[in-house]
């Protein structure tokens, strides 16, 4: 009787391990992209705003 070489016990534990490995980097590689996107909605740096200051008109005299 022939032995089955494609059904062999080491490659069908291979073809398991190397279908898995490839998803931690994608999966990683997702999540950075998605904390990129959530620090950009955020706005970021805001423009300074020019705060009014209310002085008595005494003052502007002097």
């Amino acid at each position: 009787m022939k032995n089955n070489r494609n059904f062999g016990s080491f490659d069908s534990s291979a073809r398991r391990r190397g279908t898995r490995l490839p998803v931690i980097p994608i999966v990683l590689v997702l999540l950075v992209v998605a904390l990129l996107a959530f620090f950009w909605s955020r706005g970021g740096e805001q423009p300074q705003q020019r705060v009014e200051k209310v002085i008595p008109a005494d003052k502007l005299g002097q």
